[in-house]
C-alpha cells in the first residue's frame, strides 16, 4: 500500500527490504508533487522528511524509514508528495568524494505519499466500519498535441484518484487502455496520457478508482 500520513498523525512507516544476496545502500528523498499543465512536476520541500535519509540493508533484512511531517497539517486538504528511493552502489559510497564527481544510481523507485489535515481524509464506510477510499468526481476528454492524441482526465474532487484498468466501453464492447495502473490525478488537477491509435475514444470511459471498480467518468467540454 502507498504510505499515508493520516490526520492527527505526524508520521508514517515505510519498510524497505533487501531480497538480494549482497548489501544495498539506499538514499531516500521526498519531493512535493504537483500536476501543472497535465504533467507531473516535483519540487524540493521541507514539510516531510525521511529518517534516516540513507540506509544500508543487509541481504534478507529490512529497514524502517519514518516519513515525518515537520510542518503543521492543513485542515481539509490532501497534500501529495513523491518518495524517491535511489540505490547507490556500495563500492561508490565507500570511495572518497571527488570534486565535480556525480553520484551513480543503480535503481530508482518512486512511491506516492499523501498527507491529510483534519476533515480531508476519505469517508468511513457505514457498513463495515472500515475506511473506504472516496471516489472524486472525474471528467475526461481527448486532446491533440504534436501530432498525437492524448487522454486528459480532470479531478474535481478534494482527494487524489488512483486509476487502474482504464478503458472505453460501448455497446457491450470493452477497449482496455492499459492493464493495471495508469496513474494518478491529484485534487483539482488534470493529467494526460498518450492514447494508442488502436483505441477508439467513443463510448464511456470506465476505471477502477481508489479501489472502487466500474467508475464512470463524465465527458469534459472539448
Amino acid at each position: 500500500m502507498d504510505p499515508v500520513i493520516k490526520a492527527g498523525r505526524s508520521a508514517a512507516a515505510l519498510w524497505l527490504e533487501n531480497p538480494g544476496t549482497a548489501p544495498i545502500l539506499l538514499q531516500v528523498r521526498i519531493f512535493a508533487w504537483a500536476q501543472p499543465d497535465g504533467e507531473n512536476a516535483y519540487a524540493r520541500q521541507n514539510d516531510v522528511v525521511g529518517t534516516p535519509p540513507m540506509v544500508r540493508i543487509e541481504p534478507g533484512k529490512r529497514q524502517l524509514v519514518r516519513l515525518t511531517r515537520t510542518a503543521a497539517a492543513v485542515a481539509n486538504r490532501e497534500l501529495a508528495y513523491r518518495v524517491i528511493i535511489d540505490e547507490i552502489p556500495v563500492a561508490d559510497a565507500m570511495q572518497p568524494a571527488q570534486a565535480g564527481a556525480s553520484v551513480r544510481f543503480r535503481m530508482r523507485y518512486s512511491l506516492p505519499l499523501f498527507t491529510y489535515g483534519d476533515g480531508a481524509e476519505p469517508a468511513v464506510g457505514k457498513t463495515d466500519k472500515k475506511r473506504s477510499p472516496q471516489v472524486p468526481p472525474l471528467r475526461w476528454r481527448t486532446a491533440e498535441a504534436n501530432g498525437k492524441t492524448f487522454l486528459e482526465v480532470r479531478n474535481d474532487g478534494n482527494v487524489h484518484a488512483r486509476l487502474v484498468d482504464v478503458g472505453f466501453t460501448s455497446g457491450g464492447h470493452a477497449q482496455p487502455l492499459t492493464p493495471g495502473l495508469l496513474g494518478y490525478v491529484l485534487p483539482g488537477a488534470l493529467a494526460r496520457w498518450p492514447l494508442p491509435e488502436s483505441i477508439s475514444s467513443q463510448g464511456t470511459l470506465i476505471a477502477t478508482v481508489n479501489g472502487t471498480p466500474g467508475v464512470q467518468f463524465h465527458p469534459m467540454a472539448q
